[in-house]
């Protein structure tokens, strides 16, 4: 599967728990920053850093990689330097990442120095992937995720869609706040403001969702990613809250991965 740099879709971002509405990331001013943003995944050999700059608003959004910089993870002692593999993207096969263990990132970019460090959390089972028809008299439907939350520990969950390969813009984060133990079914976000029924699911389509659990500066990154553009009440932008030190955009990551797929065959509720 395609893999691309997380801030195309994470400037898209959509939604927290109720909230439903795609803001665009607006930053304080345009003066140029380094965003770093890494993944570990207890997936072997998944470990990848992109790094960017950001542009002027009027600019496009192609992905603007920064070369050569110098990558490296450190894990119990052992540090494993990332390649370049193209211009921005670096990774490794060398580091399988395992639930419980912490990982440093340092990034050096010109002289600057940038670090981060996660914590891979332990995986929560995911359950069930199904669909829900919005009304009696709809077509369109939403998926729907199930996993079981432990009662032991603080969870935070990173949810992610992918349609026919093609990663979707919306995702969506929670934690347990009001759910510790419980059995959870929640709903996704699937955007389809419009009266084009070509961009609601159709059948044949094949959906997958990757279901991330994910440390506590994690969430609170791609929580406060939602207000980055302002909001309705007239809120002013403000800049997401990095675990990144150094100055850096972005984050780094250490979670597990879980995926569940279905193929829309037909529109009835589960």
């Amino acid at each position: 599967m395609k893999r691309i740099p997380y801030l195309v879709f994470l400037a898209l971002i959509s939604t927290l728990c109720s909230c439903e509405k795609a803001i665009d990331l607006k930053l304080k001013d345009n003066e140029p920053k380094y965003v770093i943003e890494g993944t570990i995944t207890n997936e072997t050999g998944i470990c990848t850093v992109y790094i960017s700059q950001t542009k002027n608003f009027s600019d496009d959004n192609q992905f603007n990689g920064i070369s050569g910089a110098i990558v490296k993870i450190e894990n119990n002692g052992q540090t494993t330097l990332l390649n370049e593999q193209s211009t921005g993207f670096y990774t490794t096969t060398q580091i399988n990442g395992t639930p419980g263990q912490t990982y440093k990132l340092s990034v050096d970019i010109k002289g600057k120095q940038f670090t981060a460090s996660s914590t891979m959390p332990q995986p929560v089972p995911f359950l069930d992937l199904s669909l829900k028809r919005e009304d009696a008299d709809s077509i369109r439907v939403t998926p729907k995720v199930k996993y079981k939350d432990p009662l032991d520990q603080k969870n935070y969950y990173w949810f992610q869609q992918y349609l026919n390969g093609k990663i979707r813009k919306e995702y969506k984060v929670m934690n347990d706040d009001f759910t510790p133990g419980q059995e959870v079914n929640e709903y996704l976000v699937y955007h389809n403001e419009t009266k084009n029924r070509n961009l609601d699911f159709k059948r044949g389509d094949q959906l997958m969702v990757e279901m991330h659990s994910i440390e506590a500066p994690v969430y609170t990154y791609l929580f406060t990613l939602l207000g980055a553009g302002g909001a309705d009440n007239g809120a002013a932008p403000s800049n997401p809250i990095s675990n990144i030190s150094g100055g850096a955009r972005g984050f780094f990551s250490a979670h597990t991965v879980q995926r569940k797929s279905i193929t829309i065959t037909d529109m009835k509720s589960k």
